[in-house]
């Protein structure tokens, strides 16, 4: 029968792996609350938004008639007229276009406000992506600067047992040398990594519009991501760019229309209101009565070449715009089919960089423990150390440029988080 592990072991095993998942889960909260963070205060999502709200303002002003005429007319010599001298004239009228004019302008502004709309919520989603993916950069550069530290402190303990086997004669200077070599190999490269990761801090801040001197909240640890790439692929159609192109072609089909109705005639009422004094000189039934005189008018639209071009105008750029629709849909496949090797890429290497550490770890343990003893195969052990740290530089690179595809992934299919 099994012997039963101890509580004593599980305990930490257990308290070890809800401390990752309980920190994996504050990463994400704190990435959740930089994306909203950017969403509030990013000038750029702000000009956008402000675009959406102007273009709905031209919805109710499509739908209006053109403002009525006021003309007023003062006979400096009067008209005389039977009832007696016209003094002064107020004429009222308004414009009437083709029955249905109007309904269709306003449809095509509701739609261009539309288009306004899907621009902006491309503008929001394309700086989430630029969130998340400026995120796991300051992650990978960070996880460099740690690994490379901790490894900097293995070198240097090993520095200690390579000169303890010097002085009593079981190894040789070059093996002091050689490690002294690489000690400040990986010093120059800490300073690198600072450099990088201030850089990086600078542009994370930019995104959010924060000053330069603010304090920022690094990430210590990122869960990985995952993307449903197959059942997926589809929604790539759902990609705001491909919604503002339907939605311009929609507003073209209603512009169309417009066009089409404009070659109708317009009409126009009117209302004339004059003025007339008594007459002084004889005696006459109504003298003095003022004339009002309603009136309809019809426009004649002659240039049917005119209206003829209107049509065929828009009717190529409707033509124009179900070419384009299916150019972005090309071109947001081809670069879906790359985040996607890109994201299985990611994912093999993260398997087989694991494994490698796993590997090159024993292997360095085994020629740590010989050269202790006996001095021998430094270079070896040397070699070994370097390579555990390029493979464990190599996992977190991986890990995060998985995630960095995955929120390209989610940006071409629309995938947003709900902050």
């Amino acid at each position: 029968m099994p012997m039963q592990p101890k509580l004593k072991t599980i305990i930490p095993i257990l308290t070890g792996a809800l401390i990752l998942l309980f920190s994996s889960g504050i990463q994400g909260q704190m990435l959740n609350q930089y994306l909203k963070e950017a969403a509030e205060n990013n000038p750029g999502l702000q000009a956008a938004y402000h675009e959406y709200y102007a273009a709905l303002e031209q919805v109710p002003q499509a739908g209006t008639l053109p403002d009525p005429t006021l003309s007023f007319g003062y006979f400096i010599s009067p008209v005389e007229t039977r009832l007696g001298p016209q003094r002064l004239k107020v004429s009222l009228s308004q414009m009437f276009p083709w029955f249905g004019t109007l309904s269709e302008k306003q449809k095509a502004a509701a739609e261009q406000a539309r288009v306004r709309y899907q621009e902006f919520l491309d503008q929001r989603n394309t700086l989430f992506k630029k969130v998340k993916i400026q995120w796991f950069r300051l992650y990978k550069t960070q996880e460099a600067l740690r690994i490379t530290r901790e490894n900097t402190a293995i070198l240097q303990s090993l520095k200690q047992v390579s000169r303890q086997n010097y002085e009593t004669g079981k190894s040789r200077m070059t093996d002091l040398l050689r490690i002294d070599v690489n000690i400040r190999e990986q010093q120059n490269k800490l300073d690198d990594l600072r450099d990088r990761l201030s850089s990086e801090k600078t542009d994370f801040k930019l995104l959010l519009n924060r000053e330069p001197g603010d304090t920022l909240m690094l990430p210590g640890k990122i869960r990985d991501d995952t993307f449903d790439t197959v059942a997926l692929r589809d929604s790539i159609r759902s990609n705001p760019l491909m919604q503002a192109l339907q939605n311009k072609e929609t507003a073209l089909a209603h512009q169309y229309e417009v066009n089409r109705k404009k070659g109708y005639p317009s009409f126009s009422l009117a209302l004339d209101y004059a003025v007339v004094r008594e007459r002084t000189d004889m005696q006459v039934n109504n003298s003095g009565r003022d004339v009002i005189m309603p009136m309809i008018g019809i426009s004649i639209p002659l240039s049917r070449n005119k209206y003829q071009a209107m049509k065929k105008e828009t009717e190529l750029r409707i033509e124009s715009v179900r070419s384009r629709q299916q150019e972005k849909l090309n071109n947001l496949s081809s670069r879906y089919t790359r985040q996607e090797e890109a994201y299985r890429k990611a994912t093999r290497q993260i398997e087989l960089y694991r494994e490698q550490i796993k590997e090159s770890e024993r292997i360095y343990q085994l020629l740590k423990s010989r050269y202790s003893t006996d001095g021998e195969n430094f270079f070896e052990l040397l070699r070994t150390r370097l390579m555990v740290l390029e493979y464990q530089l190599k996992l977190e690179q991986a890990r995060a440029e998985r995630n960095i595809a995955v929120a390209k992934l989610e940006y071409l299919t629309h995938q947003t988080p709900s902050l």
